[in-house]
């Protein structure tokens, strides 16, 4: 689920990339756009300081032929005279006729009233260059002909410094609006891939925020199906589930129930919350009293809008509530009650099944493991914990009283002449007579006692918190109740041989207070049986009754 996490994020960001190389793309394009429109502009503009600079050399030229010519008109030297024409008529007038036909050119594209403007310019011109004419400027001095041609000049004058004035302006106005243009439109173009890159950032930042709380259910779901493996028992995997709803779903109370076959009981094996109403309504509920464990499906239960057939278990609830059936194998072992305010939406709904459906066989494999660790640590005849459970709890409990300073008071229990009842009456009515000590012994001890089969006949009783004398009132309450033991059938009497040691009293080390236990039960049966012994106090020396009991304890089992 991480990989797939990683690969969708990874492909938003290519998503992202690749938008975000398409807005530069096209950003720079738009750039190199402007840039081609601004050199165009340029060029324009430049077109226009290229026409004005015309202007201004015709206005030069012009100048240049109106001084040669009114200098002509008014020298008396006839070789001055013509040196001057032949300056005019060879050089410079044949020049403003070819830049004036080059200005017509250009301004060729221009308004027609440019266009009118130019040809008036022309037009007085021609009437300048009729008064310049070689019949005139070779007819000697002409000061009266130098006046006009002054008058026809000043206004062809005029107007050359206007147009001249009016191209630059123009040219100017020109580069300013394109140069104004272009800075706009380069600036619109940078905001634009500004905005289209943070809106890539944006559309990356939110889709991975969605990728990841898509994923993050799922990726819940793994997490809780990887711990669930994990679990050391079948309490454990309860809360394990439990906590797993109430954190992925909002406002929700989960209660597990387990389906007791034995004792025909639906029970709460998670803590139910304050003041719930399943108290009421799971004190003496049935496997079948549960829909969802009935009919192995989910049940749903609406307070504003109740069903055909109301469970009994949830119809109490308020707000809405959904079971679902534990089921492994076909059978049915529980159920998951959820409940809150608002109805479950599809996906929730989903999200439970997915869950209640891994848990199932986890809750089930560790239920079989428990009753297997149970069968393996119970002696069959008696029901009793056998040897190896009888060891185990020995040395977990003298381990406890040891740690804390409590009292510890182990009894050993060995049945009188049961040899002789086998061999009389047959293994069968031996059997029974195991089994019911075995009652007798579950009913008399209380609930914190530990009582077990050591093997044979012999039983070990361990009981904590408890000093010597009171051993010995629980042991004389235990020998009193075996000997009102009867068999059906036959005529057998029972009696039994009690050894008692404690810790700290009698000993201080585990495998002490079992040989003295075991000596004070090898006294019992010395000193003629249905009897309670108890061990030496640790202070005293040994005696030959525990180097007897030492190397009884050794054997197998006790002298019967």
């Amino acid at each position: 689920m991480r990989s797939l996490s990683q690969r969708a994020t990874a492909a938003l960001v290519c998503v992202c990339m690749f938008f975000a190389v398409v807005v530069v793309g096209i950003g720079a394009a738009g750039v190199l756009g402007v840039r081609s429109a601004t050199d165009t502009g340029t060029s324009i503009t430049r077109d226009e300081l290229l026409t004005s600079t015309l202007t201004a050399q015709v206005g030069r030229d012009m100048d240049a032929a109106y001084a040669t010519g009114e200098q002509a008109l008014l020298t008396a030297d006839p070789g001055r005279r013509s040196q001057l024409a032949n300056e005019l008529y060879v050089r410079l007038v044949p020049r403003v006729d070819g830049e004036l036909a080059s200005l017509q050119r250009l301004h060729a594209s221009d308004p027609a009233v440019e266009q009118r403007d130019l040809a008036l310019f022309a037009t007085q011109w021609g009437m300048v260059r009729d008064l310049l004419s070689p019949t005139f400027t070779a007819s000697g001095l002409q000061p009266a002909r130098a006046a006009r041609l002054k008058a026809e000049y000043q206004p062809v004058s005029d107007h050359i410094a206007t147009l001249i004035a009016a191209e630059r302006s123009d040219a100017v106005r020109g580069q300013a609006r394109a140069d104004s243009s272009a800075a706009v439109t380069n600036w619109l173009i940078v905001s634009a891939i500004a905005v289209g890159l943070a809106g890539a950032i944006l559309v990356g930042w939110a889709g991975s925020r969605r990728v990841r709380r898509a994923i993050e259910p799922q990726q819940d779901q793994i997490d809780f199906a990887d711990t669930l493996q994990i679990a050391n028992d079948e309490e454990e995997a309860h809360q394990l589930l439990q906590r797993h709803l109430e954190r992925t779903l909002a406002d929700t109370a989960v209660v597990i129930l387990n389906r007791n076959n034995s004792a025909d009981r639906l029970e709460a094996v998670t803590p139910l919350p304050p003041g719930s109403p399943l108290m009421s309504s799971l004190s003496r509920a049935e496997p079948r009293s549960c829909l969802a464990v009935r009919s192995g499906r989910t049940h749903h239960e609406d307070a504003q809008r109740p069903g055909l057939l109301a469970c009994p278990v949830c119809a109490v609830c308020p707000g809405h509530s959904t079971c679902t059936a534990l089921t492994v194998g076909g059978e049915v072992i529980g159920s998951v009650l959820l409940n809150r305010p608002a109805a479950y939406n599809p996906v929730e709904e989903q999200r439970i099944q997915e869950s209640v459906s891994q848990a199932a066989p986890v809750l089930a494999n560790l239920r079989n493991l428990a009753i297997a660790e149970i069968r393996a640590a119970t002696d069959s005849l008696t029901g009793l914990p056998n040897k190896r459970a009888v060891t185990d709890t020995l040395k977990r409990m003298f381990a406890q009283a040891s740690r804390t300073g409590s009292p510890l008071t182990l009894i050993l229990l060995d049945l009188d002449h049961f040899k002789d009842i086998n061999d009389r009456y047959g293994h069968p009515v031996g059997d029974q007579a195991l089994a019911n000590v075995g009652a007798v012994l579950r009913g008399v001890l209380r609930t914190s006692d530990f009582a077990g089969r050591n093997g044979g006949e012999e039983f070990a009783l361990l009981l904590p918190d408890t000093d010597v004398s009171a051993a010995r009132d629980i042991a004389e309450r235990v020998r009193v109740a075996i000997i009102d033991i009867t068999l059906p059938g036959v005529d057998v009497s029972l009696s039994a041989s009690l050894g008692i040691a404690a810790y700290p009293d009698h000993a201080s080390a585990l495998d002490r207070l079992e040989r003295l236990a075991d000596a004070a039960l090898y006294v019992a049966k010395r000193s003629g049986r249905n009897r309670i012994e108890t061990a030496t106090p640790a202070n005293e020396p040994v005696t030959d009754t525990e180097v007897v009991a030492v190397n009884r304890h050794l054997e197998p089992h006790g002298a019967d």
